[in-house]
C-alpha cells in the first residue's frame, strides 16, 4: 500500500502515523520538504538536514502535510535547545523552535523558496542580508479571550480553543506581565468570547486595549463587556471596543499611543503600525537613508499613520502626498504630518487614476498588504514611472511578482535586504529600492 493511502487513512481515522524522515530544505511557508516511500512531505517544525520522527496531519493532492514530533539526529545549529514551553500546542508562532538570531539566515532561504517563480529574484533573496531581532518584540498583539477557561492567549492550531501563554516569548514585556491581571478583569466583565487588541508605544510606557468580535463569537461586542476603569486603569491607559471593520467605539481613557521617533507619530488603537518594537527605530532610519537628502517629492501609496512618509520627511523637507483608505489611520496621518496632502479614505488605485499628470522625479513608497500590489496599481506605477520606488513587502512571493513587473517596465533593483520583524515565525519583510533606468 502506498504511503499516501496509509497517511490518508490514518488522518481520517484520527490515528497519526509516525514516520522517520530527513528534512531536505526549507521552502516557502517555512516548512521543510522531505520524501519517504514514494510520498512528498511538507513538514512543519523541521529544519535543513534534520532527521525527525513526524506524523501526518492531512494529505492534499498527493502531498502529505505533517508535523515534527521529535528530532532524532543532526539537529540544526539554529534549533533552540529549550524552545518555548507552549510550542507543542500554541498557534501563536510557527517557528518557536528557531533561535531568532542564529536562525535569521533561514529567513532568506524561505523567502527565496517563496519567490521561486522568478529565479533571478529568488537568487537575490537567498543572498540578501538579514536584519535580525530579539524576542519579546510585539508592539501590537491580538489575543483571544475564552471565558469558559479564563484564558487570554493564542489559538491552538486548527481550533477555536485558546491556550495559556504564561511567559510568552513574542509578546512585549508589558503585555506578558499584564495577561494574568487582564484575564481577571475580563472574567468580571466579559462572559462571551472576544478578541483583545493590544497597542503600546516603543518603550511600553503607554498601552491601549480594545475588545473586538472573535471569529467564533458574536458579530459585535457590547461596550459593557469592557472592564471598567476602576478594574483596569492600572493595566492600560484606555480600553475600548472595535467593530469587525476596525471602527472605534470609545469607552474610556486614551485612544492612541505616541511612537517616539524623529517625527513623533500618534497611532490609534485598531490602525496598522509596524509590529516590532526593537526594529521600528532602525527601520525608520533605514528608510530615511534610502530616500535620501535630495528634496524630491514623495508619494506614500499605502500610508497608514504616516510611518514611511515621516522617515522621508526626516531625510529632507519635501512635498508629501499620502494615500490611505482606512479612515482612522488616514486621519492620524494628517495630524502626524500637517504639511502633507493626505487622501483620506481613498485607495492608491483610485487616487492615481484621478491624477494623470504625476511628477516623474518623485519617490513612490509602497507598503501593501500580503496580497501585494494589485494588477491595476502595477500598471499605474509602470505608466507613471517615478524615478524611484521604495517597497516594503511582507510576502516574498507577491513582492517578487510586483518587482518583476516593475523591472520589466524599466526599473533596476538597486537595494535589497530582509528585515525580521516577526521572529519565531517564518515571516520576513523585504525592503527594496527600484530605480528607473
Amino acid at each position: 500500500m502506498a504511503v499516501a493511502a496509509r497517511t490518508e487513512d490514518s488522518v481520517a481515522n484520527g490515528k497519526p502515523q509516525r514516520v522517520r524522515l530527513t528534512a531536505e530544505r526549507l521552502v516557502g511557508g517555512g516548512v521543510a520538504i522531505a520524501h519517504a516511500l514514494g510520498a512528498t512531505w511538507m513538514l512543519a517544525g523541521a529544519l535543513d538536514g534534520e532527521q525527525v520522527d513526524a506524523e501526518a496531519v492531512v494529505e492534499r493532492a498527493g502531498v502529505v502535510h505533517g508535523r515534527t514530533l521529535e528530532v532524532v539526529h543532526n539537529p540544526h545549529p539554529a534549533r533552540l535547545t529549550q524552545p518555548c514551553p507552549h510550542a507543542a500546542f500554541c498557534g501563536g508562532c510557527d517557528w518557536p523552535h528557531v533561535d531568532p538570531i542564529a536562525g535569521s539566515r533561514l529567513k532568506a532561504a524561505v523567502a527565496a523558496g517563496a519567490a521561486r517563480a522568478s529565479s533571478d529574484l529568488a537568487t537575490r533573496l537567498a543572498e540578501a542580508p538579514v536584519r535580525s531581532s530579539p524576542p519579546s518584540y510585539r508592539l501590537r498583539s491580538r489575543l483571544h479571550w475564552d471565558p469558559r477557561r479564563g484564558h487570554l492567549g493564542f489559538y491552538k492550531p486548527r481550533t477555536w480553543e485558546t491556550v495559556d501563554i504564561t511567559g510568552c516569548r513574542i509578546t512585549s514585556p508589558r503585555l506578558t506581565n499584564t495577561i494574568a491581571a487582564l484575564e481577571e478583569a475580563l472574567a468580571g466583565s466579559c462572559p462571551e468570547a472576544a478578541d483583545l487588541e493590544w497597542l503600546e508605544d516603543l518603550r511600553g510606557a503607554t498601552a491601549v486595549a480594545a475588545l473586538r468580535p472573535a471569529r467564533s463569537g458574536a458579530p459585535e461586542v457590547d461596550p459593557d463587556r469592557v472592564p471598567v476603569k476602576t478594574a483596569a486603569a492600572a493595566l492600560v491607559d484606555g480600553f475600548h471596543v472595535l467593530t469587525r471593520s476596525g471602527r472605534l467605539q470609545p469607552v474610556w481613557g486614551a485612544q492612541t499611543v505616541t511612537m517616539d521617533l524623529p517625527v513623533s507619530l500618534k497611532v490609534p488603537i485598531g490602525a496598522f503600525f509596524q509590529v516590532n518594537r526593537h526594529l521600528v527605530p532602525w527601520l525608520f532610519r533605514r528608510v530615511q537613508e534610502l530616500v535620501g537628502e535630495s528634496p524630491k517629492p514623495v508619494w506614500d501609496l499605502h500610508a497608514g499613520v504616516g510611518f514611511l512618509a515621516a522617515a522621508a520627511l526626516a531625510a529632507a523637507p519635501r512635498e508629501l502626498t499620502l494615500v490611505e483608505p482606512f479612515r482612522p489611520a488616514a486621519r492620524a496621518a494628517a495630524a502626524n504630518l500637517p504639511e502633507a496632502r493626505v487622501a483620506i479614505g481613498r485607495s492608491a488605485e483610485a487616487y492615481l487614476a484621478r491624477h494623470p499628470s504625476l511628477p516623474r522625479d518623485a519617490v513612490a513608497l509602497t507598503d501593501p498588504p500580503r496580497a501585494g500590489l494589485s494588477r491595476s496599481l502595477r500598471r499605474q506605477l509602470a505608466a507613471w514611472h517615478p524615478a524611484r520606488v521604495l517597497m516594503l513587502a511582507c510576502d516574498p512571493a507577491t513582492w517578487a511578482r510586483d518587482a518583476a513587473a516593475l523591472i520589466a517596465a524599466g526599473y533596476s533593483l538597486t537595494h535589497l535586504e530582509l528585515v525580521d520583524l516577526f521572529p519565531s515565525t517564518h515571516h520576513v519583510e523585504i525592503l527594496a529600492v527600484l530605480e528607473s533606468r
